[in-house]
């Protein structure tokens, strides 16, 4: 199959590269601590809670300007109840205000935003913040961002199995309030691993993973372009030719076939977890 040229998709206009993003993307914002030592941001200060505030609007700005029109993304996970514990009030007052606050709510009116706090419930010190967004809905939105809590590891079964739902259309509704496309993207950090704190398990189609080595709110416009091209074109391979075209010439795939690389295998620098890189496959044609 001829891909369509990657150095014009990288320039078009964004309402081209838009029209091919998915309708809803699951996103993991973690390593944010990492990403704000390399800002020069003292990570559990005041000013740490502000710079990430700016770094998640610029992030949701992106990924909304690129034609994604739900997007979840984890505000609490279970690890975070254990790490914060000795100081859960100030940790949640944080989450609180920087995804309900004053600042947060002029922000999201300006876009347009419709935001929404799933699995508050679960959260006394989160459901008013929760109530806060729903109040502030717009008259009119294109795009909603839905945060998720998960305040312990069986939180995402618990809230399915509790639904009183026959499918997963109805379950679905029953704790969203609506009916969202499923998943087709989700763009994470680090090492690549699902777990359903990150991941709403109603929402999972056919899910397309991506994880990015830039810590925390780094991803720009050029990778998340390279991104949706590699979702839009490069990984359907499975229409096109016949089975026997498909086969006919081996050759061509040897090489990458007989490589002993493992995608998700890694190596430590320092206290931190990398890719090995992929080695180039040869073409033994």
């Amino acid at each position: 199959m001829q891909l369509p040229d990657l150095t014009t998709f990288l320039d078009s206009p964004r309402a081209d590269v838009a029209a091919l993003a998915p309708q809803t993307a699951i996103v993991s914002v973690n390593g944010t601590r990492r990403s704000a030592a390399l800002a020069g941001v003292t990570p559990h200060t005041d000013a740490y809670a502000e710079w990430s505030r700016q770094g998640m609007l610029a992030y949701m700005d992106l990924l909304f300007g690129h034609g994604i029109r739900n997007v979840f993304a984890a505000a609490v996970i279970a690890p975070n109840m254990i790490e914060f514990a000795h100081y859960r009030e100030r940790f949640l007052g944080w989450i609180a205000h920087g995804l309900a606050g004053q600042h947060a709510l002029a922000d999201y009116a300006r876009r347009g935003w419709r935001v929404r706090i799933s699995g508050a419930d679960a959260i006394p010190e989160l459901q008013n913040a929760a109530e806060t967004l729903v109040a502030a809905t717009p008259d009119r939105w294109e795009h909603t961002l839905w945060w998720t809590v998960t305040p312990s590891d069986d939180a995402p079964w618990d809230a399915v199995l509790s639904a009183g739902a026959r499918t997963r259309a109805e379950a679905i509704r029953a704790l969203y309030g609506e009916d969202i496309p499923l998943a087709t993207m989700f763009i994470s950090f680090g090492k690549p691993i699902v777990i359903y704190d990150l991941i709403p398990p109603l929402l999972v189609d056919r899910l397309q993973c991506y994880w990015i080595m830039r810590p925390g709110y780094r991803l720009d416009e050029p990778m998340l372009r390279h991104i949706l091209y590699d979702y839009a074109y490069t990984r359907k391979t499975g229409s096109g030719p016949s089975w026997s075209e498909r086969y006919a010439n081996l050759g061509i795939q040897r090489g990458a076939w007989s490589t002993q690389a493992v995608l998700g295998v890694g190596q430590r620098m320092g206290p931190f977890w990398y890719p090995v890189p992929f080695p180039q496959a040869e073409d033994l044609r």
